[in-house]
């Protein structure tokens, strides 16, 4: 599987259901903090749930593969826990390796979304 096809099908899968199986299980993130890293598929899965849980749709706005490598603009249609809507923009670098995401830096303003999350 080429790498767009890994990405397109994650993406699909986020709301379709099984995107857990497309993450590897050595899987590297980093959330808005380049100096704090997780490590292994586990925490991430929890992590990525808990706000994947939180969305209904998403939509790559901008996309540059270069290989292995993945830069991505995405906007998740968010709902808060009041049911108000809203959207989240993210900016996103992957890597894959053999159709599995391997490593992920992810970028947003996480306090708006937390503001918006419980306020909203």
């Amino acid at each position: 599987m080429t790498t767009k096809e890994t990405i397109e099908q994650y993406f699909e899968a986020l709301h379709g259901g099984n995107w857990e199986s497309f993450v590897a299980d050595d899987f590297v993130f980093v959330n808005n903090n380049l100096s704090k890293v997780a490590h292994g598929k586990a925490a991430y899965v929890e992590g990525a749930g808990r706000f994947f849980k939180t969305t209904s749709a998403v939509k790559i706005d901008r996309i540059v593969i270069d290989g292995d490598s993945v830069a991505l603009v995405a906007h998740y249609d968010v709902h808060s826990l009041k049911g108000t809507a809203g959207v989240c923009d993210v900016a996103e670098f992957i890597t894959v390796k053999d159709g599995k995401l391997t490593s992920s830096a992810i970028f947003f303003d996480a306090k708006t979304l937390a503001e918006f999350m419980t306020q909203g």
